[in-house]
């Protein structure tokens, strides 16, 4: 049975690489990156591959676009609503509002879940509000406002929850997730670390104990990333040596223990070696919009574990 799940987990990674590779191909035949031999534009120069270009930024509101990121929010807000948090978190009997202190739940791992929950919805907002017109700082602003009012709504409901309860540190790190693309636009040392995201089931602990099954609570299983960029950083004399595409990551996680409930569960800590990808240069806004998003998903790369033991893996997070 071993070596199926090996092979599985192993034919699942090809298959996920080949659409990596497919989409990056994709731009580098629609000529979205620069090549090699291209001399460095401006964003080349500055490594800043978020701020627009003129030319695609509308200079008026559209109050039909407008029209239309709202009903599609509404639709979105619905579909998850029915989908998900009704039969996942609030299918139980109602009770009067109340707070919950939650920080420790999953060794505060949870809260770094909804700074990544509030980041897809800072990203997600800004391009709707991009396109239907608002400026670039305006939409900035606008999605880490919306992303705050979201993670407000679902906690109101969590409020009225026998099992839960409204907690401030969710929706504080909700609203900073928001706000986050926010910071990469516009706050300089963001040019030099990246903030991702990873998730393999390598263990079913959650699972084996959970009534809902839903994947965003599964924290055993996911691991939260800062990756540094050493190539920015270092003179340019230096850099001819240096891989401009090689990053280093430090990782957060847990382990199982959380949800076994066994004595003495522990943070895991995590050392790897990891893909700036923006070193392909994207220049088309289509390019850079996919780079952006990808570069918040961690690949799988050789890591070492360095705490609370040692252990070494070939494509974390799969553990095989």
């Amino acid at each position: 049975m071993k070596i199926f799940s090996m092979i599985s987990t192993r034919c699942a990674f090809k298959a996920f690489a080949v659409r990596v590779c497919a989409v990056l191909l994709f731009l580098l035949a629609t000529n979205s990156f620069a090549a090699p031999g291209d001399p460095l534009t401006w964003r080349d120069s500055t490594w800043d591959y978020r701020s627009e270009d003129s030319v695609d930024l509308a200079t008026d509101v559209s109050w039909l676009k407008v029209g239309g990121v709202a009903s599609l929010t509404l639709i979105a807000y619905g579909a998850a609503y029915w989908l998900v948090f009704e039969k996942g978190w609030w299918d139980d009997e109602r009770s009067h509002f109340h707070f919950e202190n939650d920080f420790d739940y999953a060794l505060n791992l949870d809260k770094f879940g909804h700074f990544a929950a509030g980041v897809m919805l800072g990203e997600s907002f800004y391009e709707g509000y991009r396109w239907a017109g608002a400026t670039e700082f305006q939409s900035y602003l606008f999605a880490g406002l919306s992303a705050m009012m979201t993670h407000i709504a679902i906690d109101v409901k969590d409020g009225y929850s026998p099992e839960w309860g409204f907690s401030v540190f969710d929706v504080l790190s909700g609203t900073l997730g928001g706000f986050y693309p926010m910071a990469e636009r516009y706050i300089p040392i963001f040019k030099y670390i990246d903030l991702k995201w990873s998730y393999w089931i390598n263990t079913r602990a959650y699972y084996d104990q959970s009534e809902t099954g839903v994947f965003t609570d599964d924290y055993v299983n996911q691991t939260f990333w800062a990756s540094f960029k050493p190539y920015r950083l270092l003179p340019a004399a230096a850099r001819q040596y240096y891989p401009s595409w090689l990053a280093i990551a430090a990782g957060l996680s847990i382990d199982e223990k959380v949800f076994t409930k066994e004595p003495h569960p522990s943070r895991e800590v995590y050392i790897a070696l990891d893909y700036d990808l923006e070193a392909f240069r994207p220049q088309s806004r289509m390019a850079r919009t996919i780079v952006k998003y990808l570069n918040y998903f961690k690949l799988p790369a050789p890591t070492i574990q360095v705490y609370p033991e040692f252990h070494w893996f070939l494509l974390y997070p799969i553990k095989f």
